[in-house]
């Protein structure tokens, strides 16, 4: 009966939140969302003075097959949603409300346009690279899950770092930035029994560690599911670091971070001064004082791994495919 009560009071708080979040976003793009098209892939972004990573991680997944985008920008100062406002595939939403957790403004969208849909949820600091992304791109990559009765894809979170120390990794907008921040750790990931809330289907496992639990010596979940078809049942949890109610695909992806570029260090003293993320900011307040304490300093080692595209994450077991999906790729692209 206590398990029955905290479930009941997970699913009102969430039905608040949708409610309070819906409440405070208003359009902005002046064009009204389409119908879901079969077969196509939407993705939900949610950002805050992003213009420096937005340009290229727009292009990069409408490269690999995103149809449109619902954006949802927290007031940015920068010039984020005067950047996007004229593309016709970009429905702009704003909200002035400060941060109040994760999934607060992307699970209202999903509930509103999502439903029975496959979607892609990320951060505009995020890639999403995945098996065969050479020969499939998304819509193929949803059918292939929809036809073996799947609907999340697991994938592995990925710090990416410059050599240089945080704050002079020079990138530049609209470019690509594996090329300022190509490396990674590709050891530290240390796999934990998931402790399921609801019944039905759910992770074993949740793997933690990674580049901040290497920095900053503390646990950190590496596990992510930005990749799914969306049902109200679907409970997300943890910023889509888990997810209840959806059966997960043997295959395995990344999400590629791209954090710590040059303006993190101012980003990192101002968000540690406006507390609004997770525990009062404390992540931030860590990242700021370590700058204090030792300036620019750098999350490069000797052991770092530079990026080498999809193929070097499978060999590392950082990512995982399948003869199914190989055959798929292969039936697409004539070729292994």
């Amino acid at each position: 009966m206590g398990r029955k009560l905290e479930q009941l009071k997970i699913r009102a708080n969430r039905w608040v939140r949708r409610k309070t979040a819906w409440a405070g976003m208003r359009q902005v793009d002046g064009r009204p969302v389409p119908e879901w098209r079969p077969d196509e892939v939407w993705m939900v972004v949610v950002c805050r003075n992003e213009s420096l990573r937005l340009p290229y991680m727009l292009k990069y997944h409408f490269d690999l097959g995103v149809s449109r985008v619902l954006l949802v920008d927290n007031d940015s100062s920068d010039g984020t949603r005067e950047l996007v406002r004229g593309d016709p595939r970009i429905h702009v939403f704003l909200s002035r409300e400060k941060y109040k957790g994760p999934l607060y403004w992307q699970e209202p969208l999903l509930r509103r346009y999502a439903a029975g849909r496959w979607c892609l949820v990320l951060d505009a600091d995020e890639l999403f690279v995945y098996p065969r992304m050479d020969r499939l791109d998304l819509p193929a990559l949803a059918r292939h899950l929809d036809g073996r009765g799947c609907a999340a894809l697991h994938s592995l979170f990925i710090e990416m770092f410059s050599r240089e120390p945080v704050g002079r990794a020079g990138y530049r907008a609209g470019g690509d930035p594996r090329e300022a921040a190509p490396w990674f750790d590709a050891e530290g990931y240390v796999r934990k029994k998931y402790h399921r809330v609801f019944d039905g289907e759910a992770p074993d496992s949740i793997y933690m560690g990674g580049t901040r639990g290497r920095v900053f010596n503390e646990e950190f979940g590496c596990s992510k599911y930005p990749f799914f078809k969306y049902s109200k049942d679907l409970f997300l949890r943890r910023g889509l670091h888990t997810i209840e109610g959806a059966k997960i695909a043997e295959e395995q992806a990344a999400v590629l971070h791209f954090k710590y570029l040059q303006d993190f260090k101012e980003k990192a003293f101002r968000e540690a001064e406006r507390g609004v993320y997770w525990n009062a900011s404390a992540e931030y307040k860590a990242y700021a004082a370590r700058f204090e304490k030792e300036g620019d300093f750098t999350l490069w080692h000797p052991g770092a791994e530079k990026y080498a595209g999809w193929r070097r994450l499978v060999e590392l077991g950082m990512m995982k495919s399948s003869p199914e999906l190989d055959a798929a790729a292969a039936a697409a692209g004539g070729g292994p």
